[in-house]
């Protein structure tokens, strides 16, 4: 486990959690925002594989580093992770997302928090960053209420690489 909040546990992904994996990760609710998660169960097995090499790993900017949600029960409930991003020069991101049964009870708020934290410690990086899509209203809230400020930036070409930051405080 690698840390545990008022109603659930972030712990390590195991290939056992491939079916709920596959069943939350498909649901409209988290494919409105992320459609590339949209998968099949056979694509799901060997994606969960890579997950766990992070574990030894621990560098978010070379491997993902992802942790299952769970309930008290043990019941795999959604994924918040840390990985690198093309669009941010290979940075680390935070994703997340939840079972849509799950969702509106401050699970995804209780997770964020301790995650950021966790974060740090694990990289001892300076920051920590999230794409957001535009609409994704819910997300943003989430990420404002965890320190989290917009962060608008222009590469050297001009291209839009506006995203969240979340600083380290001491």
């Amino acid at each position: 486990m690698f840390f545990e909040t008022k109603d659930l546990i972030a712990d390590e992904l195991i290939l056992d959690d491939a079916e709920d994996f596959h069943r939350v990760c498909n649901q409209p609710f988290i494919t409105k925002w992320m459609e590339d998660w949209k998968m099949s169960l056979e694509q799901v097995k060997p994606l969960l594989a890579y997950f766990v090499t992070g574990y030894d790993v621990r560098n978010p900017e070379q491997v993902p580093f992802i942790m299952a949600i769970r309930t008290k029960e043990r019941k795999s409930i959604g994924i918040c992770g840390f990985g690198p991003k093309e669009e941010l020069a290979g940075e680390a991101e935070i994703a997340y997302f939840i079972d849509e049964d799950c969702a509106r009870r401050g699970f995804m708020s209780q997770i964020i928090e301790k995650a950021i934290d966790y974060y740090f410690v694990m990289t001892e990086k300076n920051y920590l960053c999230a794409l957001v899509d535009e609409d994704n209203i819910p997300s943003k809230k989430i990420l404002v209420k965890n320190n989290f400020i917009y962060n608008k930036v222009d590469d050297p070409n001009g291209i839009h690489k506006s995203h969240y930051r979340c600083y380290l405080t001491s």
